[in-house]
């Protein structure tokens, strides 16, 4: 049987982005009887890790899907090119889990692409590291979880042995917010990895839920535009709660304000 080369993940993504767009453009295509309204497409910076790979976690793709939404690799490039990129995307999203290694060249990276989104008018969400990175690259400031609390955000052995995250609870704070709205306000039990985390929030921003007990940010959204940062890992989690999906589906396609949902 012949065999192929097989193409990287990048350059699929980007095929498959555009002929997505060059489809749905097409003005002399007939609609096709009961077919469904274009799905946003979203995309996901990867940088270049040192070991030659670029990829994106089966997680984070898989929940986006689940929401209706079309996930798609934005493989390290320049400015022009990234948003040449970004006029065929309607979102960004920045997920966690980074190599110690490659912290400072994935950081600037993403902080091109996240300036060049919100240039653009792009929702933004950011999950774990990329909630961190939205908060810092917009004025903010970034912390380390307290050394006493530190198992309650990361529980390494637990990882290892269970493959699971550690579990603990957070307040969701009173007011018009994305996580008011899907979750209430309130107590609400979510999962977490990480020992950084936002200290001081950037201008425009505010925090709508905090851990109990000892108050890290565990979420921040802007006061105007659609940009919206999750310290807990929503995409590790609905399928234990089926609310973090429909928050990954509503930070993309809602708007804020209750009446909004």
């Amino acid at each position: 049987m012949k065999t192929f080369p097989r193409m990287s993940l990048a350059l699929l993504s980007v095929l498959s982005l555009f002929a997505c767009r060059i489809s749905l453009a097409a003005p002399d295509a007939a609609p096709q009887e009961g077919a469904a309204s274009r799905r946003m497409v979203v995309a996901i910076p990867d940088y270049l890790q040192t070991n030659g790979v670029v990829s994106v976690k089966r997680s984070m793709t898989e929940a986006l899907l689940a929401a209706g939404l079309l996930p798609v690799a934005l493989p390290e490039m320049d400015d022009s090119a990234a948003d040449e990129f970004l006029a065929r995307c309607d979102a960004v999203m920045v997920g966690g889990g980074i190599g110690e290694q490659d912290y400072e060249r994935r950081c600037a990276y993403e902080d091109r692409i996240l300036k060049l989104a919100v240039k653009r008018g792009l929702t933004v969400v950011g999950i774990c590291h990329g909630c961190q990175r939205i908060n810092h690259c917009f004025g903010g400031t970034l912390a380390y979880v307290p050394e006493e609390v530190a198992l309650v955000h990361k529980d390494v052995p637990l990882r290892l042995r269970t493959g699971l995250m550690a579990e603990h609870f957070v307040t969701v704070a009173p007011g018009g917010s994305l996580m008011a709205a899907v979750f209430g306000e309130g107590r609400l039990q979510v999962n977490s990895s990480h020992k950084r985390c936002c200290g001081e929030v950037a201008p425009g921003f505010r925090v709508t839920a905090v851990s109990e007990g000892d108050g890290v940010i565990e979420a921040i959204e802007h006061e105007t535009l659609p940009i919206y940062g999750f310290q807990f890992h929503p995409e590790q989690y609905w399928r234990k709660d089926p609310r973090f999906l429909e928050l990954i589906r509503l930070a993309f396609t809602g708007r804020r304000g209750a009446e909004s949902f």
